[in-house]
Parts: C-alpha cells; sequence; structure tokens
C-alpha cells in the first residue's frame, strides 16, 4: 500500500545485527530487487506488526543472493 501512495514506510526494528558483524541491511535495494517481504518475514497480511520468521544468518543471506544471482561481495554488506 506505501509503495502504490509512493509513501515512505515508518520501519519499526524486527532483526538487529550485533555491532560487531558490521552488517548493514537496507530494505530498498531487496524492495527494487522484488524480494518478497514474506521471505523473511512470513505472511504479513496474517500479522498486525512484521515479526522476524527467519535467522538472519549470513548462510541464509549468501543462499538468498546466490539464488537471486546478487551480488555476493562482502562489502554489498559489510562495512
Amino acid at each position: 500500500d506505501y509503495d502504490k501512495r509512493k509513501g515512505e514506510i515508518p520501519w519499526q526494528r524486527v532483526y538487529e545485527f550485533p555491532r560487531a558483524s558490521h552488517v548493514r541491511f537496507q530494505h530498498a535495494p531487496h524492495v527494487r530487487a522484488n524480494v518478497e517481504c514474506a521471505t523473511c518475514h512470513g505472511n504479513l497480511a496474517e500479522q498486525t506488526v512484521a515479526e522476524r520468521r527467519v535467522d538472519l544468518t549470513m548462510p541464509f543471506c549468501v543462499n538468498c543472493h546466490t539464488t537471486k544471482r546478487a551480488s555476493n561481495d562482502c562489502m554489498t554488506c559489510h562495512y
């Protein structure tokens, strides 16, 4: 709905990475790549707020990037 209205999404943190991992996550590239929200959050139509549905581990992310042919260069996610 926000996309249709071109509105800014008021994100609420659901996942958090330890600072020591030096990981950054941005929704925008994933939205542009048509990654479904359900990939990480499950069926949002059944939730009143987004929930944590998967463990965002490095193997999970690398597998998704490999499957979607997205960059697996370390600097894509780590700084």
